[in-house]
C-alpha cells in the first residue's frame, strides 16, 4: 500500500497557531509527520512511503522508501517559500504512482493548513474552469487519482475564517471530482456560552490545535487507513489447527453489481478463512484476482520487567492432560513428544526437578519466547514453500482465495493471498472450485481432466495478421507466386493456403475464400495458355474446389495436395479409364 506524504510548505504555515505562540503550523505539521512514521515502524514498516513538498512547484524530497529515517531527516530541511497549489502537488503523486498500478491501494496523506490559494492555481479558480469540462482530456488526470485514498490533515482552529473557508474549499473538490478522501480536523472548542471566563476575551488561553490534538488526527487516520485486518486462520478439523493472522493492507469491499440492473451488494471477507484443500501452483497458474496481501501471524508482545533489566522470567506452560479415553490420544501424546523435545535447552535451562511443570530461562527475552508460540501461520508457509504449492481458502459464500510462499527479488519468503472474485467458476481452466476432489478418487485408469494442455502452444505458431491491407495483400501473392512454381513447390503452395484459409475462417471472413479459389481459376487459364504443365493446372483447379467446399469450412481440417494414381491403381478403380489424378 504505496503512500505519498505530502507536505504544505506555503508561507502561510509559519504563522503561529493561535493561543500557542510556541508552536507554528509547520512545526505542528512536523510532529504530526514524526508520530505517522512512529506508528508505521511500529506495525512492522510494511508500507513504501514517499515525501514531497508543494508550493507552487510540487519538489520530491524523498523517494518510496522503507527507510523511515530519510524522511525524518528530509523534513527538517525544508523550508516554506511562497503560496500553495494544490492541484501541482496532485497532479504530481499521480505521475509518481503510475508506477504502481491501479490494483494497489494507494494512499495521499496531504499536511496543509487548507489554504485556498490565490489567482488561476487557487481551488476555487480550479472548479470554475473544471465545470462541465469533465470528460476533456486536459483532466484526464483526475480519473486516474480517483483510485487513490486522500487523506488531508487539516491544520488549523474553527475560529478563523481563513481555515473555514479553505475547509469547505477542499470539501467540495472531493466532492466535484468524485475523490475518495477524507477531511481530518479537530473539535471545535467550547463557545462562549459554556460560561468560561476566559471565552469572553476572544481567545482561550489554551488552543484547539496542539501537539495532543494533530496526535489524535494521526491516530484516527491509522485506525481507518492503515489498520491491519484480523481473522482467523484455520485448516482442518483439529482444534489446533487454528491461528489468528493479520492481512496486509487490509482487503477493500466489494462491489458487486445486480444482474438484471437491481442494486449493488457490498462483500466483505468473513472473519474466519477456511482452507479447503492443496493445488500445485502449476495448475492454479496466473489468475485474475482483485488484490495480494501480506500473510502474518499475530504477536501478542509483552513489555520487559524493569527490575530485571529486560530479562524477565518466562514459565513454561504446564503440559497438557491427556485423556486416555479420547480417540486422539496417541496422536496428542506424540505431539506432545515432539514439543518437549525441541523446546528443551541444556544450556538455557534449568529444571527442579524429572517432572518439573516449570521452566525458568536464564537468558530469555520476550522475542525468544514469542518465537516458541505455535502458530498455523508458520507452519503452511513452510509446508506450502517446501511443496511449491498453495492453500485454498474460503473467504465467504461462494468467495474464494489461494495462500502460497511467494519470493521477492531480495530471495526473502513471504506468504501470501490473493483474492479472487466472487463465484466458484474464476479459473476457468480449473472448473468450479466446488466439485475438485482429491486424486485418490479417480478411478482405475482415470487421468486429471486438469490442467487443460493445449494441442499447439499459441506462442510456437506463427500469427498471422491482416490489420493493413499490405499484410493480406502480400499473403495472397505468396501463395500465388507458389502455385506458377508446381510442382517444385507444392508442398509450400498448399501449407501457405491452408495458412491462409485458417486464418480466413477464425476472422469470420468466408468471403476471402472465394476470391482466392476465383483468383486460382484465373492463374490457371492463364498458365493453361501458355503451356505450362498439366500438373499445375490440375494442382490449382483442385485446390479452387477445395476451397468451396462446405466440409472444409471447419478450422481443423487441412486441405491436402492431388495424388497422382499408379497404373495398378488406376486398373483396379477404373479400368476403362486412363491413367490419371484421383480425388
Amino acid at each position: 500500500m504505496p503512500t505519498i506524504i505530502a507536505l504544505d510548505a506555503s508561507l502561510s504555515m509559519l504563522r503561529p497557531v493561535p493561543g500557542r505562540n510556541e508552536h507554528t503550523y509547520q512545526s505542528l505539521a512536523l510532529k504530526g509527520i514524526q508520530h505517522l512514521l512512529d506508528n508505521l515502524t511500529a506495525a512492522g514498516k510494511l508500507e513504501h512511503l514517499a515525501l514531497v513538498s508543494y508550493t507552487t512547484v510540487c519538489e520530491l524530497k524523498v523517494d518510496f522508501t522503507r527507510d523511515y529515517d530519510q524522511i525524518r531527516q528530509a523534513i527538517k530541511k525544508i523550508e516554506p517559500l511562497d503560496k500553495a497549489c494544490l492541484m501541482t502537488m496532485l497532479k504530481t503523486s499521480v505521475s509518481l504512482m503510475a508506477t504502481w498500478g491501479t490494483q494497489n491501494l494507494l494512499q495521499l496523506v496531504v499536511f496543509t493548513d487548507c489554504g485556498p490559494g490565490f489567482g488561476s492555481t487557487s481551488i476555487a479558480g480550479f472548479l470554475e474552469s473544471y465545470a462541465g469540462k469533465e470528460a476533456e482530456p486536459e483532466y484526464a488526470w483526475l480519473k486516474l487519482l480517483a483510485n487513490y485514498n486522500l487523506n488531508f490533515i487539516c491544520l488549523g482552529v474553527h475560529g478563523d475564517l481563513y481555515f473555514t473557508r479553505g475547509l469547505a474549499l477542499h470539501q467540495q473538490l472531493l466532492d466535484v471530482a468524485s475523490l475518495k478522501g477524507q477531511l481530518f480536523m479537530t473539535k471545535p472548542a467550547k463557545s462562549a456560552e459554556t460560561g468560561d471566563a476566559a471565552a469572553t476575551t476572544g481567545v482561550s488561553h489554551k488552543s484547539e490545535l496542539g501537539r495532543t490534538a494533530v496526535f489524535e488526527l494521526i491516530e484516527r487516520l491509522c485506525e481507518s487507513s492503515y489498520k491491519s485486518t484480523e481473522v482467523t486462520l484455520k485448516c482442518g478439523h483439529y482444534f489446533r489447527m487454528e491461528s489468528q493472522v493479520l492481512l496486509w493492507p487490509p482487503p477493500m469491499p466489494y462491489e458487486q453489481l445486480a444482474l438484471y440492473g437491481g442494486e449493488s451488494t457490498i462483500r466483505h471477507i468473513e472473519q474466519r478463512i477456511d482452507v479447503c484443500g492443496f493445488l500445485a501452483l502449476s495448475d492454479i497458474g496466473s489468475p485474475a484476482t482483485l488484490s495480494r496481501h501480506w500473510v502474518l501471524a499475530k504477536v501478542d508482545r509483552e513489555k520487559p520487567s524493569r527490575r530485571s533489566g529486560g530479562l524477565a522470567a518466562v514459565a513454561k506452560p504446564a503440559k497438557l492432560t491427556l485423556d486416555t479415553g479420547n480417540p486422539h490420544y496417541e496422536l496428542e501424546k506424540l505431539e506432545q513428544d515432539i514439543r518437549d523435545f525441541y523446546t528443551k535447552d541444556a544450556k538455557d535451562t534449568e529444571e527442579s526437578g524429572d517432572d518439573a511443570d516449570v521452566v525458568v530461562l536464564k537468558h530469555s527475552s520476550t522475542s525468544q519466547s514469542e518465537q516458541q508460540k505455535d502458530t498455523l501461520c508458520v507452519l503452511l508457509h513452510g509446508a506450502l514453500k517446501l511443496e511449491n504449492m498453495a492453500a485454498l481458502v474460503l473467504l465467504g459464500e461462494k468467495w474464494y482465495g489461494f495462500m502460497y510462499a511467494y519470493t521477492d527479488i531480495k530471495k526473502k519468503s513471504n506468504f501470501m493471498l490473493n483474492i479472487l472474485p466472487p463465484g466458484s467458476n474464476v479459473i476457468p481452466w480449473l472448473g468450479d472450485l466446488e466439485l475438485l476432489g482429491f486424486p485418490e478418487d479417480l478411478t482405475p485408469g482415470e487421468t486429471a481432466s486438469f490442467p487443460v494442455r493445449a494441442e499447439r502452444r499459441s506462442y510456437s505458431q506463427s500469427s498471422v495478421v491482416w490489420i493493413r491491407q499490405a499484410s493480406l495483400q502480400s499473403d495472397v501473392q505468396k501463395v500465388l507466386r507458389h502455385a506458377k512454381k508446381m510442382p517444385d513447390k507444392t508442398q509450400h503452395f498448399y501449407k501457405e493456403l491452408n495458412r491462409i484459409r485458417r486464418a480466413a475462417l477464425a476472422l469470420g471472413f468466408v468471403e476471402l475464400l472465394e476470391a482466392l479459389a476465383l483468383l486460382l481459376e484465373k492463374e490457371n487459364a492463364q498458365l493453361t495458355l501458355n503451356g505450362v504443365s498439366t500438373e499445375c493446372t490440375l494442382q490449382l483447379q483442385h485446390a479452387a474446389t477445395e476451397l468451396r467446399k462446405t466440409s472444409n469450412r471447419d478450422i481443423k481440417s487441412t486441405i491436402v495436395p492431388l495424388q497422382k494414381a499408379t497404373t495398378a491403381e488406376a486398373s483396379a478403380t477404373a479400368p476403362a479409364a486412363p491413367a490419371g489424378y484421383l480425388y
